[in-house]
């Protein structure tokens, strides 16, 4: 397998964290299985006006496929070479949140995820580091996530997206019993969404918890130098790393 030729500005992040950074210290999980919808429901909810920053593994891979010239119709021909893109994808990914979460930033996780244990680490360490996590599952019918499936210009067979939507269903359970009142499940058939959140969700976003009221004056007091880390810097390094043993 030849491995995929990637150029730093595509893995350059557009980050300039600071105290004075709308969302810190916030973190959406965006969940749902495949054709649920989440980029339309989370505009919809007007979350990129919050100044979170998307972790999203997909798009990464859908540019690393793109950029080798795979097929976005995922041929069985080419799965090896996809396999290489899927694992660099994941692989900077990780490396992402862990740089937003050095920094404080606040973060939409929009994840298809149906790894139980995997979405239960994520929680549990950004509870750890402070953060104030909401949960958004966006629910849709196994149809019309079929239909749905079938419409986009990346497609997976009829039997991925089923498996998928079954571990959705069973990750919507942990993160439910994890966020517990700060758990929101809006659902997207396709006759509109309900977004009576939206203006909770937007208050909250502005409001400072105690760990980050004591980041900020740490900060002014120049007790903690690591926010001024280069993070663009710091992930390209690491992904070059990372990709030296693929």
């Amino acid at each position: 397998m030849e491995l995929i030729k990637y150029k730093e500005d595509d893995l350059t992040l557009d980050i300039n964290e600071g105290v004075n950074d709308s969302g810190i210290f916030k973190a959406v999980i965006l969940a749902g299985g495949p054709g649920s919808g989440k980029s339309y429901v989370a505009k919809k909810l007007g979350l990129s006006t919050m100044g979170l920053s998307v972790v999203n593994s997909d798009k990464y891979f859908e540019m690393l496929l793109k950029r080798k010239g795979l097929s976005l119709k995922m041929p069985d021909s080419e799965s090896d070479d996809r396999e290489v893109a899927r694992m660099a994808a994941k692989g900077l990914t990780d490396k992402r949140l862990t740089s937003l979460i050095n920094a404080r930033m606040g973060i939409i996780i929009d994840s298809t995820s149906g790894d139980q244990t995997k979405t239960k680490k994520i929680f549990q360490l950004l509870d750890k580091s402070g953060y104030d996590v909401k949960v958004i599952f966006i629910q849709t019918n196994l149809d019309v996530a079929q239909q749905r499936n079938s419409e986009r210009p990346r497609s997976v067979p009829s039997k991925v997206v089923e498996v998928s939507w079954k571990a959705a269903q069973k990750v919507k359970k942990v993160l439910e019993t994890l966020a517990k009142r700060d758990y929101h499940e809006i659902e997207n058939n396709g006759d509109g969404v309900d977004i009576k959140i939206a203006g909770k969700l937007t208050v909250w976003s502005k409001q400072l918890n105690p760990a980050a009221l004591e980041w900020i004056a740490s900060i002014k007091r120049g007790m903690d130098s690591s926010v001024k880390e280069d993070i663009n810097n710091n992930m390209i390094k690491r992904f070059k790393e990372y990709t030296t043993w693929l």
